[in-house]
């Protein structure tokens, strides 16, 4: 596949809803992940809910990138040297709304957003935009 690990977190306050985000990470994860809830509290004082989970079996990873391939993925290729860093790994960010209702819609960080990780196999005489384009952008 030419990914070793995909990651994705969420904060959610303590007014949020944290079951509806929890299934919808659980339906972007593809069910079988273990989703994590850590509960914290703010600078502030507030309560505070990180939700994650790791996807490392290539099946789990298969999954969410057939998901990804069919959203509208512009952001990401206009950007594509801009959101990978020197680790080879892929940072892009998923509206929350949207995906609470299912669907995918790429965003940037001015919105409630869900952090997600990709990070990518590359071997000498690769490149990491090179690996993200034949995974993300080739049938």
């Amino acid at each position: 596949m030419g990914i070793h690990h995909v990651s994705c977190r969420v904060t959610a306050s303590g007014v949020d809803d944290t079951k509806v985000i929890i299934d919808s990470l659980e339906w972007l994860a593809g069910g079988e992940t273990e989703i994590i809830v850590d509960k914290s509290t703010s600078y502030h004082g507030s309560q505070i809910h990180l939700i994650s989970f790791k996807l490392t079996k290539n099946k789990q990873v298969k999954q969410f990138i057939s998901k990804l391939k069919a959203v509208d993925t512009t952001l990401i290729s206009q950007a594509l040297a801009e959101k990978i860093d020197e680790n080879n790994t892929l940072h892009i960010r998923f509206c929350l709304d949207s995906l609470i209702g299912e669907k995918i819609l790429i965003t940037n960080s001015t919105q409630k957003s869900v952090k997600c990780d990709i990070k990518v196999e590359v071997y000498p005489g690769q490149t990491a935009e090179e690996e993200i384009n034949k995974i993300l952008f080739e049938a």
